[in-house]
């Protein structure tokens, strides 16, 4: 008997040292890949920028986040869309690290205490298009009292551009008698341009770029109408989860070289500060 339990615990010490060598074997061929690991992954993929452009920024916006990538080597993203819907978004703490947007846009981050900094590289205000050569002789919002006219504007629900054209015609007197003349309020700039150019609007009122955008084929009115200024901003975002490409992209936004490339498409840049 008491061979056979000499025997037993001789088998089970056996067993136990070759558990322990295993597990040390374990231990080593563990610590010898991640060493290799080390030398054969890259310690840290490049930041990731996330940015939210409002439709009315689409092309400068673009092209600003094109440069940056080029300069920083950091992966960007842009999801464009209307301010007014890519707001909401912000305000539910979606990921996002920059804001691009126009007045009221970024009062209203600050208000939800989400702003960290900004950068304005341009600036929006409504102008009359008309057709080439100006038949009705329109200069100014005074003359859109014309009932011969057919007007196309942004419309006010969702269109800053024709929230502040209505303000202007409510300030003037002349809402009723300039909105009867209006048969299209739309959402997209592009469309109220199209219907100028078709023939199925005499007038329209758009944001200063499409002028630009489509110069030749309308005529710019410049018209004395005060229109407020509505300043194009570069919002920082406080859900940012790479603050340091955020703030790297708002000091590139801080440079001349991004206020030209929004003067040289159409923004006017006298209204930054």
């Amino acid at each position: 008997m008491r061979t056979s339990g000499l025997v037993f615990l001789e088998g089970k010490m056996h067993r136990l040292g070759m558990t322990r060598s295993i597990w040390l074997l374990s231990a080593l061929a563990v610590l010898w890949v991640a060493g290799c690991s080390r030398h054969d992954v890259p310690a840290s993929k490049p930041s990731e920028l996330r940015l939210l452009c409002g439709s009315s920024m689409a092309t400068p916006g673009q092209e600003v986040v094109r440069l940056f990538k080029e300069q920083q080597s950091v992966a960007a993203f842009l999801d464009l869309g209307g301010s007014e819907t890519l707001l909401p978004r912000i305000l539910a703490n979606a990921a996002a690290d920059i804001f691009i947007c126009h007045d009221p846009f970024e009062q209203k981050v600050k208000e939800a205490g989400l702003w960290t900094g900004s950068a304005r590289v341009g600036g929006l205000r409504p102008v009359l298009l008309v057709r080439p050569g100006n038949p009705y002789h329109l200069h100014s919002v005074n003359d859109l009292t014309n009932q011969s006219l057919k007007i196309g504007i942004g419309d006010p629900r969702y269109s800053t551009c024709g929230a502040v054209f209505v303000e202007l015609l409510e300030q003037r007197g002349l809402r009723d008698a300039v909105l009867k003349q209006v048969v299209l309020q739309a959402r997209s700039h592009a469309e109220i341009a199209n219907g100028l150019i078709l023939g199925s609007l005499d007038a329209v009122v758009v944001w200063n770029y499409i002028a630009l955008l489509y110069q030749g084929k309308t005529e710019l009115v410049s018209t004395a109408d005060p229109y407020p200024a509505i300043n194009i901003t570069v919002v920082g975002l406080k859900q940012s989860a790479n603050p340091r490409a955020r703030d790297a992209f708002l000091d590139f936004c801080r440079g001349e070289t991004v206020k030209q490339i929004f003067l040289q498409q159409g923004y006017d840049a006298t209204l930054t500060k």
